[in-house]
């Protein structure tokens, strides 16, 4: 869809609420960009100057705001509470299957005192008449949020972070940890940092064996397991779960347990096994 100051481009099956609202400004024209399957709820606003893109299968919930004039990049899988403030004044980058909660805050600038007072602060001016920080925000793959979290300009999170209720980010935080607290530090869950344990392929067999055998007996499927190439077949081929050993058809749509990638066929039983393990059990982006 085309409007005098915005280009709204969406992927197969797209819902966006009518009274959200999306604006381009700076006279520039935008592009908002949403992959397939995503869902945009009630009272959501989007002030950009700058290109917006979002994954596949990702969710924003009622009265979010995005603002800024730099790009804003979101990979798949993401789940953005209500209330939460996205902010891209400078540029902001985030990987797949992040989660935040609701009233959380991302911001990629710091800036309001008047610079003929001396002001000594300014992070992410947008302006070129006045050398300031970067304010970019990186954030890796799995961060989790869990809610009123809020991240300051200029930092960079790893990959499987997770972040505590109403901690405050502030400086960088390394791949695979916990975090709580104003500011934001390290902590041990059980008198450990990580926030993730490393599993064999065959723990994530065991695992993925438990979710499809759930799913199968809701969806009332037929499903096959092959033990020793560890490989799960669902109704009819449509859907196989495998740790990477396959010889690949073209009508199935083909999981890897191990890459967490799936081949995207656009099947109506490859939608639902995604939407089946959103959230807590496994999470998947095309490849």
């Amino acid at each position: 869809m085309y409007n005098n100051d915005y280009e709204l481009n969406c992927g197969n099956d797209v819902q966006i609420d009518k009274s959200c609202i999306f604006k381009g400004i700076k006279d520039k024209i935008v592009n908002y960009s949403f992959g397939d399957y995503c869902r945009v709820f009630d009272n959501c606003k989007f002030y950009m100057s700058n290109n917006f893109k979002i994954g596949d299968y990702s969710t924003i919930k009622s009265n979010c705001i995005f603002h800024g004039y730099k790009e804003c990049k979101i990979g798949h899988n993401t789940w953005i509470g209500q209330n939460a403030i996205i902010n891209s004044t400078d540029k902001l980058t985030i990987g797949n299957n992040m989660g935040i909660g609701d009233y959380s805050k991302i911001w990629t600038h710091a800036y309001h005192g008047e610079l003929l007072l001396g002001c000594r602060i300014a992070v992410g001016l947008p302006w070129n008449d006045f050398k300031a920080k970067s304010g970019e925000v990186i954030i890796g793959d799995d961060f989790w949020g869990i809610g009123e979290v809020t991240i300051g300009p200029g930092v960079k999170i790893g990959n499987k972070v997770i972040a505590l209720s109403n901690s405050l980010i502030t400086k960088d935080i390394p791949d695979n940890t916990i975090v709580a607290g104003v500011p934001a530090k390290p902590i041990q869950i059980d008198d450990d940092f990580r926030g993730y344990l490393d599993l064999s392929d065959k723990e994530k067999y065991y695992l993925m064996k438990k979710f499809t055998t759930e799913f199968s007996k809701q969806k009332n499927l037929k499903i096959k397991f092959d033990e020793k190439l560890k490989i799960i077949i669902m109704g009819e081929k449509e859907v196989e779960v495998n740790c990477g050993n396959i010889i690949r058809e073209n009508d199935t749509s083909y999981f890897d347990m191990v890459k967490r990638t799936y081949t995207k066929k656009h099947n109506k039983l490859e939608k639902e096994f995604i939407l089946f393990c959103l959230g807590h059990r496994a999470r998947f982006i095309p490849e």
